[in-house]
Order: structure tokens, then sequence, then C-alpha cells
């Protein structure tokens, strides 16, 4: 891989990269995860599914892992959870965990096929903290963490920053901020954006998801609602069918990334009718409209009720934890896939890459004519439906030279002249964005 390569030949002096190297991987980031070589460089958000880089789609089906609390480098407990046939680790992080620590975390995960999802823990309940959360992704020294293992890593950006008095366009503005302070660092792999209200609001993950989505120059966002949805707070079963369907028919990237057999206090120790969650419905619902779920947690809660196994090993999975795991048809055992590239560390030589990319790379047959061109060209798409777009031009280094934003749009074929005039030499990135589908296209300009 490129940026490995490349990261063995910068110094780092007392594991602090410099700004120019990290300038440097950011760019050659850009270059790759816009699609012009044979393989991405890593996971990839398109549409509302995950893929890997050689274009196979990824269904999560995972356990939380409390890593910063216990063993930071995740220890027995990877192991025992591998045993499940997970696909994804959700690994239990705060701004306190060093970067070594947080690189072992991650390097052992993916040693055993799965992929991590680090997430940190310190702005749950309490917006005030996201800025801090931010801080921290965006040190040099994590960032770096970060690039070396980005081809199979997930970023859960903060667990459940902010309660209910969250406003949407404080939850929109404030991570079109963030999203763009990370990207700038140079990270570039999918980020997981929960819902507020510790995580519980799916309607503002419903609301706000396209504006992000639009925001974020790479279009890379998964949205994680917890579905801690009893009765007490309102909830029926019919809450988790119809708001899984309604957020696959507007084609948010949506995943339940925690979700238990009951929610309360610590000190709850039985599962009444106000207290349970009918984790078997989320079960179901995601496996039927290929949405990812990840269960909360593997051993370590203050309530053993949330444990799904009694002392950390496979052996003692029990009761929901061992329905979840292994038992119910729609478990992990029963339904998760690890992607060939993690588990072989290639594609699969099945797997038809052009094919892939045409089908769900190309959703808009977006053309530049010409193409190379040194004043006036014409950008090129088809659409299926009656849509809104915006059409955006990007140079190498990320910055927006040019816009165009059409409401309601007709289905069909379409062309808008692009003048270069005023721009230098140079390879740019043509994007057309329609609620969450989007594709881009490389440009040259010679002046």
């Amino acid at each position: 891989m490129i940026i490995l390569l490349l990261s063995q030949i910068i110094t780092i002096d007392n594991n602090f990269m410099s700004k120019k190297s990290l300038l440097i991987i950011g760019i050659l980031n850009l270059f790759i995860l816009t699609g012009f070589s044979q393989e991405l460089p890593g996971l990839r958000v398109n549409g509302r599914h995950l893929y890997d880089k050689c274009g196979e789609q990824i269904i999560l089906r995972g356990i939380s892992n409390p890593n910063i609390w216990f063993e930071k480098n995740g220890g027995i407990r990877y192991s025992e959870i591998e045993k499940t046939g997970a696909n994804v680790i959700r690994i239990v992080w705060d701004t306190n965990g060093s970067p070594s620590d947080l690189e072992q975390a991650i390097e052992n995960c993916i040693a055993l096929n799965m992929i991590p999802m680090i997430e940190l823990h310190d702005a749950t309940g309490d917006w005030s903290k996201l800025q801090k959360c931010v801080d921290y992704w965006c040190r040099s020294d994590i960032a770096y963490v970060i690039q070396t293992w980005e081809e199979f890593l997930l970023v859960n950006i903060a667990n459940e920053a902010g309660d209910g008095n969250v406003s949407k366009t404080t939850f929109r503005n404030d991570y079109t901020k963030h999203i763009s302070a990370m990207r700038t660092a140079g990270i570039h792999v999918p980020l997981v954006i929960d819902g507020s209200g510790w995580g519980q609001n799916i309607n503002i993950l419903q609301s706000e998801g396209s504006a992000l989505l639009e925001a974020d120059p790479d279009h890379n966002l998964l949205f994680s609602v917890h579905m801690w949805w009893p009765k007490m707070y309102g909830y029926t079963e019919n809450s988790i069918v119809t708001e899984i369907a309604e957020s696959v028919k507007m084609g948010l990237p949506l995943i339940v990334g925690e979700f238990s057999q009951m929610h309360g206090q610590c000190s709850d120790k039985e599962i009444i009718e106000n207290n349970k969650i009918v984790y078997q419905t989320i079960l179901r619902e995601c496996q039927k409209n290929e949405v990812g779920y990840i269960a909360w947690s593997w051993f370590g809660n203050c309530n053993s009720l949330w444990d799904m196994s009694s002392n950390g090993t496979f052996a003692a999975l029990y009761s929901w934890g061992l329905d979840v795991a292994v038992e119910n048809e729609n478990s992990i055992k029963n339904t998760s896939v690890r992607p060939y590239s993690i588990q072989h560390g290639t594609c699969n030589p099945k797997t038809n890459i052009e094919n892939y990319r045409t089908r769900e790379m190309n959703q808009f047959d977006l053309k530049i004519l010409p193409n190379s061109f040194s004043e006036v060209t014409s950008i090129h798409y088809q659409l299926d439906e009656d849509s809104n777009i915006k059409i955006s031009v990007f140079n190498s280094m990320g910055k927006r030279v040019f816009s165009f934003v059409k409401h309601h749009e007709t289905k069909g074929k379409h062309s808008l002249p692009f003048n270069s005039k005023g721009l230098k030499s140079g390879i740019y990135y043509c994007t057309i964005l329609s609620g969450t589908k989007q594709e881009t296209k490389k440009m040259v300009i010679i002046q």
C-alpha cells in the first residue's frame, strides 16, 4: 500500500509527525480515495452501504469491547469475540489513550480478520466535550496511526455525544465543522456519527444525514443509532421496524451501533416489561434491510444484564448474548461475512472490480469531455429520476473551486459547461452529489 511504503521513508522524531508529512499523505489519500487506482485504499460508504477497497459489500455484524477500561490492546477478549464470527469490534476508547496503545488495539483486531471501529467515550451525553474528541483525532500522532491502518478502519467520532437538548441546527453545524477538521488532518476513513440524546435520536440522523454527507468532501459517513429503546421511553417493537424502514427508504447509510436486552441503571437487576428491549426484532430488521448492528457489550459492565458473556469467554456466552452471537437465526454467527480482503490481504480474484465500479461508483455516468482541456469542457451526467443535484470541482488540495446546484433536475441526460479560466494547470476532481449518492471523476487542465 502506498501509504505504508511512504511511512517507511518519513523520519519521525518522538512519534510526532510533521505537518508537511501529514499533508503529503493527505494528498495521496485524496488521489487514491477518489477511485483512480485499481483498488480503493480502504473502506468506503457508497449510497447507504459500506464497501471494502475491492468493492465487496460489508454488512457490519459485531460487538463492543471496552478496551480502555480493561486490556487496552484487546487481549484475550479479541480472540474470544473472534469465535462468534464477528466482522467488526467497536473499540471503546477515550482521549487519555496513547498512540502506541491505540495502534496495538487496532493491529490486534485486524490480525484476527475483524474491522476495528474506534470510538471516544469522553462526550457521552455531553455535547460540550465533542470538540475534545475531535481535537484528539486531529492530533498529528493520532492521525498518523489512523492513516497507517486506514485500509480496514472505521472512526466513530464520539460515543453518544449530547443529551436530548441538542438542536438539529447545532448538530448539523458542529458536525460539519468537525468533519472538515478531521479531513483536513488527513483522516479519510469512514467517519461514524452517533445520534444525539445519548445516541438514541434517530430522527436527527434522518433529518441531518444528507446535509452532512454533502458537507463531507469525501462523502464517507455512516450514521449510528443506539437502540436503547424500551417501553418506558415510549418505544414499541414497531418503532424499530418503522424507523429502520424509513432510513432505508431515504437511502441513509445507517447502522445500529448499540443495543442490549434491557435499559436502565447499574442497580437494576431484573428485566421487566418497561425496561426490556426487543433485540430479536433489531436483529431481524437489520438482516432484512442489510443494516449493520453492533451489540453492547462483551463483558465488564456495571450491570451484568448488559454482558453477553459471564466471564469474557466465548464458552460463557449466555442468555441474550448467546442468542445474539450464536443461536438466533439472524445472529452474528449466522449472518456475519468477513471481507475476503481482510482475510487474505488481497482482493478476491473472483471479484470483478470494474463491474463493481460500473455498478456502484458510476451512478450518474459522469463524463468530462474533452478531458484533458485548456479552457472549456463539458460535464455530462445522467439521472434515473428527478433529483436535486450539486456538482463541485476540487483542486488537488481539496479546495472547492467551482459549485453548481440545481433543484429538481429532471430525469435524463444533461450537460454543464465548465470554464477553467483563472485556474492553474493540474489535476482536479469533479463530483456530482444527489442525496446519499455521489460519483467523482478526475479532470486534467492544461493552460
